[in-house]
């Protein structure tokens, strides 16, 4: 298992043995905010926590870089409005 973060296509990518099974999807849309839009994870691999590997990948990547999130998908949200407020834009 790893999580791959594809910055050039603003995602983060959960593997297994080279295959995804899940993704987050962001965008910039200021220097210093994104916009969490897209947490996707195969049918037959839902309810396994990658949702939230992906979700704390964000989460230490805004941190690291002093980002403010916009959470457009609604688990990210949800997610933010129980462990992250501080970092929503």
């Amino acid at each position: 298992m790893s999580i791959t973060h594809e910055k050039s296509l603003c995602q983060f990518i959960y593997q297994v043995d080279g295959h995804s099974q899940g993704k987050l999807a962001y965008r910039y849309i200021s220097v210093n905010k994104i916009d969490a839009y897209s947490t996707q994870v195969k049918p037959e691999f839902r309810g396994k926590g990658i949702a939230g590997e992906l979700y704390n990948a964000l989460i230490d990547f805004a941190k690291q870089q002093q980002l403010k999130i916009k959470p457009s998908c609604s688990y990210i949200e949800k997610r933010m409005e129980r462990n992250n407020q501080d970092l929503i834009a």
